[in-house]
């Protein structure tokens, strides 16, 4: 390993073990991780340089030698960015090196079908929240942005995304400049699922499903999301159920998207009648959706009803795919999915042996994407380093 890899590798160990609060002392951070003392000393030293760590109270050793100072993390050291972009709700998340989420700000967007207009806007309100909280901008290490369609994480590219109407978009590309920082862009159910995994390390296998108007679906297998050869894995809103009430534009009858959806519910109680399911339909409907959702949640009968049986389709759908892929957990996200009366339909639809394994998802979208984004660029490696001393250079020059 090159020697500067090496060092960004043992800074991310030292730092990670700090953050974990595995240890708080030197002695003990060289004893874990395996390196010298004077390496540990000196990889603590750069992390304070750069605001990273702080000194706490001398701690009394039982061994000979001077007592130790406790190590900590600076939480205003560092932050990081969370995205969440679908036709239900635009919103952003700031979280500090401590993990904790300071600010969170839902968008306004103007044209949110227009996809290179509707990041410009994203990126203009950023800024200002950044500004409004007296950050330094340099302290941003990069962000991740969830999103629902077909998305190569990869490449950065948002090849399409039908509820918004966005195709062809290299959102990477076009924040990074905009924002001046890394970013990643992925599917919600994607996200959402790495961040349970990430809180949950003895999560191995586990699906996620994400209802609003339409569904999508995140697949944990060992320990990694499963993305498919096409980049489809999880897209279930086309498979067939047994509910054939409506007809999908697909030209199916009884898809997911359209009877076990918002948008079947929002069908059932006759507040739409249209089944072209277009980006322009589900912005122009979207108060009517959480219209029904509160509803629901003042015990209104004919609301409940119409997202337990939504709830219930998808349990009997969702069945096969349990026993094929034999999840730990089944995680339900998304406007719907955390609705009771959908997840009680869930349960009841998926049977009494598995009901246990059915759960709703415990992130908000943009907190997940900001945790996805500090795994990948603080909690690493890719931290940079040199970003963050020209931070605390700037801060000792005023």
């Amino acid at each position: 390993m090159i020697a500067s890899n090496l060092r960004a590798v043992n800074r991310s160990r030292v730092l990670d073990a700090i953050m974990s609060a595995d240890t708080s002392l030197r002695p003990e951070l060289a004893q874990k991780l395996g390196l010298s003392l004077m390496s540990v000393t000196r990889i603590v030293r750069e992390l304070m340089d750069v605001g990273l760590v702080q000194e706490g109270s001398l701690t009394p050793r039982s061994e000979p030698g001077r007592p130790a100072r406790e190590l900590s993390v600076n939480p205003s050291a560092a932050f990081v960015l969370g995205f969440e972009m679908h036709a239900f709700r635009q919103s952003m998340a700031l979280m500090d090196l401590s993990g904790r989420i300071v600010r969170t700000t839902d968008f306004a967007l103007s044209m949110a079908t227009d996809g290179p207009f509707s990041l410009r806007e994203i990126a203009k309100q950023a800024k200002a929240d950044i500004h409004a909280t007296g950050i330094d901008p340099r302290r941003i290490m990069a962000a991740a942005v969830a999103m629902t369609g077909v998305i190569d994480r990869e490449a950065g590219i948002v090849i399409n995304s039908p509820y918004l109407g966005w195709r062809s978009l290299d959102i990477v590309s076009v924040l990074r400049d905009l924002l001046d920082i890394p970013v990643i862009v992925d599917r919600i159910a994607s996200i959402l699922l790495a961040a349970e995994a990430r809180t949950v390390p003895e999560l191995r296998d586990a699906f996620l499903v994400n209802i609003g108007f339409a569904m999508s679906a995140g697949i944990l297998v060992n320990g990694t999301i499963a993305y498919g050869h096409q980049l489809l894995a999880g897209q279930i809103g086309h498979l067939g159920s047994d509910d054939q009430q409506y007809l999908c534009p697909c030209g199916q009858r009884g898809c997911l998207n359209v009877a076990a959806s918002g948008w079947s519910a929002l069908a059932d109680v006759g507040l739409l009648e249209d089944v072209v399911l277009s980006a322009e339909e589900f912005q122009r409907d979207r108060p009517k959706l959480m219209q029904l959702l509160q509803l629901e949640e003042r015990g209104d009968a004919v609301a409940c009803q119409a997202l337990q049986k939504a709830g219930r389709t998808l349990g009997r759908t969702i069945k096969p795919l349990q026993i094929a892929l034999d999840p730990q957990r089944i995680f339900l996200a998304g406007p719907v999915g955390r609705i009771a009366s959908y997840v009680e339909g869930v349960r009841d639809g998926i049977g009494p042996d598995h009901a246990a394994l059915i759960a709703p998802c415990k992130f908000k979208v943009e907190d997940a994407a900001a945790l996805v984004a500090f795994e990948q660029f603080i909690r690493s490696p890719r931290l940079d380093f040199g970003r963050l001393s020209k931070a605390r250079r700037r801060r000792k020059a005023k």
